[in-house]
């Protein structure tokens, strides 16, 4: 139980401090000499890199590297150390956590989608492939970035349930049938987490009757 409990706290720390390398705030102060989280929507992630840049190259590098971010640590754990599945869950949604709310940029940070896609690309690639469908659907029915976010994520709980029914085999090796209810869960909370940073997205969405009380 010992190694157990150390196990996770060190993953949890590790996690959320590599989770909270700004990677859009250096690339943007580093090749822009601008303040990422002053500029444009204050988010530090590949759409407001975009926006303060104006340069596609350097958002693609932001956008890999965030993906990354969340890719190889998963990977590294779920491959080399064999963490259980709990631990790796809990970690790993600290790498979110760590990239939505970095202690580097007084817990400012993105929106976690790229990160989230890292993870998803070890956890169980077949749900990263059908979100991104889902979301590319969203853009070719002209819906925006930001919109086209909100919709594919809000839904994520309801296509990780469709598609743990029929990928078993893809899912991360200590994932069985047993672990079906807890890796919804692990999926809902990232989709909290992710939303939690769309409350722009969130507020048009609402009655103009709502938007006035606030």
């Amino acid at each position: 139980m010992f190694s157990f409990d150390f196990n996770l706290i060190l993953s949890v720390i590790v996690c959320y401090l590599i989770g909270s390398i700004p990677i859009g705030y250096l690339a943007v102060r580093t090749r822009c000499g601008k303040d990422i989280t002053k500029e444009g929507s204050g988010n530090v992630g590949t759409v407001n890199t975009f926006k303060v840049s104006h340069s596609k190259k350097l958002t693609l590098i932001v956008l890999v590297l965030d993906f990354l971010k969340g890719f190889l640590p998963v990977f590294y754990m779920a491959h080399y150390m064999h963490l259980n599945v709990f631990t790796l869950y809990i970690s790993s949604l600290f790498i979110v956590i760590g990239h939505n709310y970095s202690i580097w940029l007084k817990f400012k940070g993105g929106r976690g989608l790229a990160t989230a896609a890292g993870i998803f690309a070890v956890v169980n690639y077949p749900l990263l492939i059908t979100w991104c469908l889902v979301w590319g659907i969203f853009i070719l029915l002209k819906r925006g970035v930001l919109f086209s976010n909100f919709c594919a994520t809000i839904l994520l709980p309801f296509i990780a349930l469709v598609i743990n029914k029929f990928y078993v085999s893809f899912t991360y090796p200590s994932l069985s049938a047993n672990y079906y209810g807890y890796f919804i869960l692990y999926t809902l909370l990232i989709a909290v987490f992710i939303l939690s940073k769309h409350w722009m997205v969130i507020l048009k969405l609402m009655p103009t009757e709502a938007k006035s009380i606030n």
